[in-house]
């Protein structure tokens, strides 16, 4: 399946578009330019929940990162200035509790993004019918499936991790094995060499098996959200809409990490360096610098997700028009 910028020859004008795209297999070009489509047709129902959700969670994590943060600064301040209060038994436990807190704080941004990504599918579905849903409308027809969603990407979570353990143990075993072959009883370069080409090839292999199962489980949400199917049917779909297609999802997913990639970075770099000139002028103010850093990256995640979320939803429906026939449903569900 080739990731052909041209739509299909087939239809192209006659196909009809009630909503954001043509009911009609798409151009990588037309998913893209759909999901941009998607935010502006439906503005209140894409970015509001993201908003909303997403704000909240990141100042309630930018305020766990705030006392964290200030008690490790004062503990360890205490200890360089040689505080009788203060010794390396006091800094541990004031760094154990900022990282709990920034593991909290990531946590609850990864299940807000979760249940943000299900409602966002949704809401892409019916924009692409021309109708327009609005959050109580999208909550409404998902908050049956918000719990099955989340156990969904954490099975997900939970194969990608078990695939790279179980690559690593192989690879490490690998590197055992050959470097013990060549040193013999005499460590030398030849073996040193071995052991980091098979370590960079295992670098290399772990790397491609996450891109492989990212791509073949995209979908998975998508799958559950709009076939109302279970978890694992879910998983199986996307398995199943992706094959022979890995390449075409794959570029799409790398154009669409790339333009989001760029928004974010430029706007990140702007924050970045007024909040560093801050943080070197005034030193005592660096909890609640990474505070005030953590709530607007959360909310440059609300204005970006809305379009990573369309991209999926889009390259879903793309991939059953191809394979399925699901056009033919859509024009009969949009009365056209």
């Amino acid at each position: 399946d080739g990731a052909s910028w041209a739509a299909p020859a087939d239809g192209f004008f006659l196909a009809p578009k009630p909503g954001i795209i043509p009911l009609r297999p798409l151009s990588i070009g037309e998913i893209i330019s759909g999901a941009f489509e998607s935010l502006r047709a439906n503005p209140r129902a894409m970015f509001l929940p993201s908003l909303i959700v997403l704000t909240a969670t990141g100042a309630l994590s930018a305020v766990l990162n705030y006392f964290g943060a200030d008690l490790l600064l004062s503990r360890v301040g205490a200890l360089l200035n040689n505080s009788s209060d203060a010794g390396p038994s006091e800094i541990l436990p004031a760094f154990i509790g900022s990282f709990a807190s920034q593991m909290v704080g990531a946590l609850l941004t990864a299940l807000a993004t979760t249940i943000l990504t299900g409602l966002l599918i949704v809401a892409v579905s019916r924009s692409v019918l021309g109708r327009i849903a609005t959050p109580g409308e999208v909550w409404e027809r998902t908050r049956g499936r918000i719990l099955p969603l989340i156990g969904q990407t954490l099975l997900i979570t939970l194969i990608t991790l078990v695939a790279d353990i179980i690559i690593a143990i192989i690879g490490i075993a690998l590197i055992a094995i050959v470097t013990s072959f060549i040193m013999g009883s005499d460590p030398g370069v030849g073996a040193i060499i071995a052991a980091l080409l098979v370590a960079f090839a295992l670098a290399v292999l772990l790397f491609f098996a996450v891109v492989f199962l990212i791509v073949r489980l995209s979908l998975a949400p998508a799958a559950l959200m709009l076939e109302n199917t279970g978890v694992v049917e879910g998983i199986g779909r996307s398995w199943a809409l992706t094959r022979g297609s890995f390449w075409r999802v794959l570029g799409i997913l790398v154009l669409a990490g790339l333009i989001t990639g760029i928004v974010n970075g430029m706007l990140s770099f702007g924050l970045g360096l007024i909040f560093g000139v801050v943080a070197l002028g005034l030193p005592a103010a660096q909890p609640l610098v990474t505070a005030l850093t953590m709530l607007l990256t959360s909310v440059l995640s609300a204005l970006v997700l809305p379009f990573t979320a369309a991209v999926t939803a889009l390259t879903y429906i793309d991939l059953r028009m191809r394979g399925e026939g699901l056009d033919v449903e859509l024009r009969r569900a949009a009365g056209v």
